[in-house]
C-alpha cells in the first residue's frame, strides 16, 4: 500500500525555507526551482509497505489517540521532527539549539549543509549498490529486460533502482486500460505547474523484441507513444537487437537529473555521513511510525498485551530505536490529553 509521512528537522527546513524566500514565483525558472524542491519534498516522503494481509482500516472506527498521531505525523510532507529527535542531532553535536530562551527551534548546524547539497540527496539513490538478477526487486516481463538494465546500461548502474519495471500503462493514461503494461519508466519527482519550464511528467524505455518491427506492431507502438505524450511521458525504444544504445536514451541519460542521480550513486556515504543522517533519518522515523501505526488500526486486540514486540531491520542509518521511542512519547502525551 501507498502511504505518506516524513519529518524534517529545523536546520534542514531553514535552508529551504531560506531558498524558497527568494526566489520569484513570477518568473519560469523560479518557478520551476520552486516545484522541483516541492516534489522532491513530497516525493521523499513518499513509500509503499506490504503486509501480510489486505489492509482496509474500517475508517468509521478509528480509534482516536491513533487517528490524532497519524495527523501528527502526516499533517506536512514532510512535518516538523519531533523534540526527541531533534535534541539526540544536537546531543550528538550535529545540530544546536537557538540561543532565544523563548525559542524551541534547532537552526543551526555544527556543519553548514548547503541547499544545493540538501537538493541532490533528495534524489534518493543507494551509493555503489550492485543488484543482480536474484536481488533485483522490480517485476522483469522477460530476460531481454533484464539484459537492457544490466548490459545495454551498464553505464548507469543506479538505474537498476530508480526505473519502475511493469508498470501499468491505465496509470499514466486512463485510455489505455486492458491491463497494458510498460517495460521500464520513470516519473519525475517533481511537481509540473503551468508556470514552470517542466515540460514532461517522465520517461517510458521500451525495449522491442524483432516482432515490433511488423506493422500491426508499429501501429500499436505509435498509439501508445501517441497516449503516452498525451500524458506527458516520453517514450524511448531500444531494439533488442540493437548493437548499441539508441542515441535517444543515450542523450536521455545526460539529463541533469539522472546526472544526479549519478553523482549521489557514486558518492562516498562516510564523508558526507552528517547530512545523510539530518535528511534521511527523520524520514526513516516517520516511515516507520506510520507503518505501526496502520498495524495497530486492524489490530486493536494488540493493546491489551503488556508488552509488544517489534523487529525492525537496518540497513544503512539508524532509525528504529529512536522511531520507537518518539511513538512512545507521542502515545504518552496525546493519551495524557
Amino acid at each position: 500500500m501507498h502511504f505518506n509521512a516524513g519529518y524534517i528537522v529545523d536546520t534542514i527546513a531553514k535552508v529551504v525555507t531560506d531558498f524558497k524566500a527568494n526566489l520569484n514565483k513570477r518568473t519560469p525558472a523560479d518557478q520551476t526551482k520552486l516545484d522541483q524542491i516541492n516534489g522532491l519534498l513530497q516525493y521523499v516522503s513518499s513509500f509503499d509497505v506490504e503486509f501480510p494481509y489486505d489492509h482496509n482500516p474500517d475508517y468509521k472506527k478509528l480509534n482516536p489517540v491513533l487517528a490524532s498521531l497519524n495527523n501528527i505525523i502526516t499533517r506536512g510532507l514532510p512535518t516538523r521532527a519531533p523534540l526527541i529527535l531533534e535534541n539526540l542531532f544536537s546531543k550528538i553535536n550535529l545540530t544546536e539549539q537557538s540561543k532565544d530562551e523563548f525559542e524551541l527551534n534547532f537552526p543551526i548546524t555544527k556543519n553548514p549543509i548547503s541547499y544545493e547539497s540538501i537538493f541532490e540527496l533528495l534524489h534518493i539513490i543507494e551509493p555503489s549498490l550492485e543488484i543482480s538478477r536474484a536481488n533485483y526487486g522490480g517485476n522483469l516481463g522477460s530476460d531481454d529486460e533484464w539484459k537492457f538494465l544490466d548490459k545495454d546500461l551498464a553505464e548507469h548502474p543506479y538505474g537498476k533502482q530508480i526505473l519502475q519495471s511493469q508498470r501499468e500503462f491505465a496509470t499514466i493514461n486512463r485510455n489505455l486500460a486492458g491491463g497494458k503494461s510498460l517495460d521500464f519508466s520513470f516519473e519525475f519527482p517533481y511537481l509540473n505547474s503551468q508556470t514552470s519550464n517542466l515540460k514532461k511528467r517522465g520517461v517510458i524505455f521500451e525495449y522491442d523484441g524483432s516482432q515490433h518491427k511488423m506493422n500491426s506492431y508499429k501501429y500499436y507502438d505509435l498509439y501508445r507513444d501517441d497516449a503516452a505524450d498525451q500524458s506527458n511521458f516520453e517514450t524511448l525504444r531500444q531494439p533488442s537487437d540493437g548493437l548499441v544504445l539508441d542515441t535517444a536514451i543515450i542523450n536521455q541519460f545526460k539529463k541533469e537529473i539522472f546526472q544526479i542521480f549519478k553523482k549521489n550513486y557514486e558518492k562516498n556515504i562516510t564523508k558526507h555521513l552528517a547530512d545523510y543522517s539530518l535528511i534521511f533519518i527523520p524520514i526513516a522515523v516517520a516511515r516507520i511510525q506510520k507503518t505501526i501505526l496502520e498495524f495497530l488500526l486492524v489490530h486493536p486486540e494488540l493493546f491489551k498485551k503488556e508488552k509488544i514486540k517489534v523487529a525492525i531491520v537496518e540497513r544503512d542509518l539508524p532509525c528504529g530505536a529512536i522511531a520507537i521511542k518518539s511513538l512512545q512519547d507521542l502515545f504518552l502525551n496525546i493519551n495524557a490529553i
